[in-house]
């Protein structure tokens, strides 16, 4: 039994390095081995789900994430991962119950955030959807949030109301006006309910989870790595790698030696954080770059470095060009105090992810041993950022990349030796080591405050303030008070630290972070935007935008913080998020019943994505949005022009389509309106949708169930299909409104019809003819 646990473990462990280096499919490998052993963990079979999930077996990937609700089913993570694999599928329907079941399972814990997340997904999903309406109205109730509370549950009213439930719409309405005894919104509705009219149904979801399509998971990072991940440090271990990449070119090197030239990469970019292959380093190859590449390997394996490098600088002179080369060049050279040939060689193979970490943290000992030490303090900051950035989740390595800047501009800009001095060695001891991921994590786990939702915080801004040790003792004790749920306590041991260290903002953060612990949102709200302002005076503006985003977050209703962030990332160039940003914004006004607001953001928006040349897709929904907002305020003319407007930018907006359809029903424009849907149905004929076409057509009938037209198309509907007795069904009803009408002639042509289709009682409409014949 121990054998069998230890052999888990193992395997485990061995697939959790592996998801760490993105090599999937040996994740996945190792998985299904500890799986054998213990065929019911739930860890193990998570985890699969998500390598499998990453290797695109999404069908495999629901399969296990399903046996990981069937052995722990009150877990919320496997519904909510089934629910994110079927939506990215686009198998809506499959997505709505494990989504469901997610948000109660989420709320039992107590995580209000996830459990709204999840019922936002169902709604996103299926607009229509009452029951998930009906529990975000009762969270939003019961966590203070009264505005949009208020929206959900008139929200249900509409629903209940389209589903003839006229009483139960009138107490979701009553009920809002008891959240929010001045809601315009409320009492609009409730005036609509009175007179007898329909209440708007919802249309959209404006704030909510953007749709999946593939997003990039990392399993935590403290169980990626332990202690034993690497025997090596980062130096040794990178020339190994080298090593083996030289000496894979020989061996697989082509018969014809085409391969093509290397292209650099900017570090400063995230994208440059890829690996380049083996097969992409040569300019210009002939047989006598192999010759010297192979007998540089046969040095090196003899334990002769020095003329290892001197072949490699042969092999180099007829058209090696690989990242390995240089850097064995680099650290050959360094041992030899060829300094200037050392930075030469190493400066070339900083551009490839593999050789980037080790590279400058060679550079940096060089630079230091060459007295340079402002060049070495700076080569061994970049170090740690390139370290600090891959030990952050994906979607915050290059916020990580980027709050280095000026933490490096700092740096650049100080004098003293012996705080130069002191930042080399402290980098020093953190990254050339052994495991150094496991030591960089657990140094991160010293001085980040121990709260779900908190960012990352850069090392580097930690080891470069003068009161870093006192600042970690006290963030130490911090975590250990806010474990135990004392959060006052952890706010007094943060106003202690601050004593010391008042500019260190990450302190401030954690302040800010600790009153919404204490449910003391408007003193968490001020203390983010100071922190934000702070920020962005300082010309660290991305740290502004983080701080920025926090906020809003924890007060997604916060007009000002929008507004701010807006201007700022318009400020640093990032047009492409303002402009998401500005939709955001607007929906908050929406939300708020401001829909003279919404309508001017909205339009704002719409300019703003023109101007950066957007695609059609961002534009639409923007478009989308407007046409809403026309709507509820029953500005009906203005949403059909917006709606003409999308179908002419994509006429395959069949959405569009309806809504201008359903604008001219609604408004008393039939013959338009008959004319169009002429149109559209031969349009959807030709797509083939024969079950769109019957939804679309249910639907306006039964909306407006007194449109003899409607009623006709729909018995014609039938009629085609074979469904006589259906077809009979509308037939008897176009005849009896056209009776109501005085329409004798046409009831009478009606009536045949359903004589032509044979029904069961045919001696009942041969008399009511005779009848009608009579009368006429």
């Amino acid at each position: 039994m121990l054998e069998n646990a230890d052999r888990f473990n193992n395997e485990m462990g061995l697939g959790h390095t592996a998801a760490w280096d993105q090599d999937w499919e040996k994740a996945a490998d190792h998985y299904r081995q500890a799986l054998e052993e213990k065929p019911d963990d739930p860890k193990g079979l998570v985890s699969l789900g998500l390598a499998l999930y990453e290797l695109g077996s999404y069908e495999e990937s629901i399969e296990y994430y399903s046996r990981a609700i069937e052995v722990s089913p009150d877990d919320p993570l496997a519904y909510d991962k089934v629910a994110q694999l079927y939506e990215m599928q686009e198998q809506d329907h499959d997505a709505v119950n494990p989504a469901l079941l997610a948000s109660e399972l989420y709320l039992k814990e107590g995580n209000v955030t996830k459990s709204i997340e999840s019922l936002a997904r169902v709604i996103r999903i299926n607009p229509e959807n009452l029951r998930a309406h009906s529990r975000l109205a009762l969270i939003y109730e019961r966590t203070g949030r009264k505005q949009r509370s208020v929206t959900e549950y008139l929200i249900v009213a509409s629903l209940f109301q389209h589903q003839n439930e006229s009483e139960s719409a009138t107490r979701a309405v009553e009920h809002a006006l008891e959240i929010l005894p001045n809601s315009k919104e409320a009492f609009e509705a409730q005036a609509l309910i009175n007179s007898g009219k329909s209440l708007p149904k919802p249309t959209s979801v404006v704030l909510g989870l953007p749709k999946i399509k593939k997003p990039r998971e990392k399993i935590a990072l403290e169980e990626a790595f332990s202690p034993e991940t690497s025997k090596l440090d980062p130096i040794e271990e990178t020339k190994e790698t080298a090593i083996s990449a030289l000496a894979n070119l020989v061996f697989e090197q082509n018969s014809n030696g085409s391969l093509s030239h290397h292209q650099s990469q900017d570090l400063s970019s995230p994208s440059s954080l890829e690996t380049g292959g083996d097969d992409q380093f040569f300019t210009q190859p002939d047989q006598g770059l192999f010759n010297h590449l192979s007998s540089a390997m046969n040095y090196w394996s003899q334990g002769s470095p020095g003329p290892a490098a001197d072949e490699i600088e042969r092999a180099v002179g007829l058209g090696l060009d690989h990242p390995a080369a240089f850097y064995i060049l680099g650290i050959v050279r360094s041992g030899e105090d060829r300094l200037e040939s050392t930075l030469r060689y190493l400066e070339k193979s900083l551009a490839v992810r593999d050789y980037a970490l080790a590279s400058r943290l060679l550079i940096a000992r060089t630079n230091r041993y060459m007295d340079k030490l402002s060049e070495a303090a700076t080569s061994y900051l970049e170090a740690l950022r390139l370290a600090d950035s891959q030990l952050v989740p994906e979607d915050q390595t290059s916020d990580m990349l980027h709050m280095y800047i000026p933490i490096i501009e700092a740096e650049a800009k100080q004098n003293d030796p012996a705080a130069k001095n002191q930042l080399c060695d402290m980098i020093e001891d953190l990254l050339i080591r052994p495991g150094w991921q496991t030591y960089l994590l657990q140094a991160r786990g010293d001085f980040q405050i121990d709260i779900e939702g908190v960012p990352a915080i850069p090392i580097g801004e930690l080891i470069s303030n003068p009161q870093g040790d006192k600042i970690v003792e006290s963030v130490r004790q911090i975590n250990q008070y806010a474990r135990a749920n004392h959060w006052r306590s952890a706010m007094e041991e943060a106003f202690f630290a601050i004593q010391f260290a008042p500019n260190y903002l990450p302190l401030h953060t954690y302040m800010g972070e600790l009153l919404l612990k204490q449910d003391n949102l408007p003193e968490a709200v001020n203390k983010f935007e100071m922190i934000a302002k702070t920020y962005q005076a300082r010309g660290e503006k991305q740290h502004a935008v983080n701080i920025l985003q926090r906020l809003i977050k924890a007060a997604p209703m916060d007009l000002s913080a929008r507004s701010h962030l807006i201007a700022l990332l318009e400020e640093i160039g990032n047009t492409g998020l303002a402009v998401e940003e500005k939709i955001n914004l607007a929906g908050v006004h929406y939300n708020l019943a401001d829909l003279n607001r919404a309508r001017e953001v909205y339009l704002d928006a719409y300019r703003s994505a023109q101007n950066i040349g957007a695609g059609d897709d961002l534009k639409i929904k923007i478009l989308y949005h407007l046409a809403d907002v026309e709507m509820q305020s029953l500005e009906w003319k203005h949403a059909e022009e917006i709606y003409q407007q999308i179908q002419t930018m994509s006429p395959g907006e069949t959405h569009a389509t309806e809504k201008s359809i359903d604008i001219q029903l609604r408004s008393g424009q039939d013959e338009e309106a008959s004319k169009k849907i002429d149109e559209y149905l031969a349009f959807m004929a030709v797509e083939g949708d024969e079950e769109k076409i019957e939804a679309f057509i249910t639907h306006l009938v039964t909306e407006y169930p007194d449109k003899v037209y409607l009623r006709q198309v729909s018995a014609r509907m039938y009629q085609d299909s074979g469904r006589k007795a259906e077809a009979i069904q509308e037939y008897d009803a176009v005849g009896e409104l056209l009776l109501d009408a005085g329409d004798i002639q046409g009831a009478i042509d009606a009536i045949e019809m359903i004589l032509a289709l044979e029904p069961p009682n045919m001696d009942d409409y041969v008399e009511l003819i005779e009848k009608l014949k009579a009368e006429a």
